[in-house]
């Protein structure tokens, strides 16, 4: 699921976009994302003072830390030296810390499901339920967003249709975006989800303001303002795809 040469495009695009929409959050949760690569790009932001990565298996995190480098670029140090202070490595089943953090009332501005897909038999298919979507929107601090992987929508149409349709039952605003990842070799899906921030309709000229005073405007190697407003429009026949989803808040 991931590799050096390409998945900064999916981990820049999971993240970026809301943090700018947002403007300065400081918190994060990323759900999976033992390869640090959703890690790294949150720790990029300079307003970001905690990101917790919720990682099933540990052996995840010990080969990412040896052999992907390029995909953690230094987030997960390395072998038996420490990570960034920001960074929390939490080993165990994720729907269960996210209900703890409910219970206890902890709150991130930013949530990344850094996940394999949610196919049926997934250890992540729970997560992608509507029940482990609600967990994580108690997660969320007011004002708070969160993305996730869609899958491939021209490939499996019905398991896009059907997340979009559990997060516009939660969410104000949901909004789907697509590009194509190499290493998948197909169109991939990602969506972005809000009650406060309407991340689609975000100036560029907003998101350039803040990718510049994050020192990030000529740091990001896919992600751009002006790409922003392109990211959420898309050909009829896709558009179709994501707007036969149905449901709202």
């Amino acid at each position: 699921m991931s590799t050096e040469a390409d998945a900064w495009i999916q981990h820049e695009l999971m993240v970026h976009p809301m943090a700018a929409a947002h403007g300065s959050p400081r918190s994060a949760l990323v759900v999976g994302g033992g390869d640090g690569g959703s890690a790294f790009e949150l720790l990029r932001i300079p307003t970001i003072r905690e990101v917790v990565v919720a990682e099933l298996d540990a052996e995840v995190v010990r080969l990412a830390r040896e052999w992907l480098p390029g995909i953690h670029q230094g987030a997960l140090s390395a072998p038996g030296k420490p990570d960034d202070p920001r960074l929390h490595i939490a080993i165990g089943d994720a729907l269960g810390l996210m209900e703890a953090f409910g219970r206890a009332g902890r709150r991130f501005d930013l949530i990344v499901f850094d996940l394999t897909e949610a196919d049926d038999g997934s250890p992540a298919t729970a997560l992608f339920s509507l029940h482990g979507l609600q967990a994580a929107r108690r997660c969320l601090a007011p004002g708070g967003a969160m993305s996730i992987h869609l899958g491939p929508p021209l490939h499996r149409p019905d398991t896009t249709r059907l997340l979009l349709a559990r997060l516009r039952e939660l969410f104000a605003h949901v909004a789907p975006l697509a590009t194509f990842i190499p290493a998948y070799g197909a169109l991939w899906g990602i969506a972005l989800a809000s009650d406060a921030l309407d991340i689609a309709a975000c100036p560029a000229s907003q998101i350039a303001t803040r990718l510049r005073q994050w020192q990030l405007t000529s740091a990001l190697r896919c992600y751009h303002a002006d790409l922003h407003p392109a990211l959420f429009t898309h050909p009829r026949h896709l558009q179709a795809i994501f707007d036969s989803a149905g449901g709202s808040k």
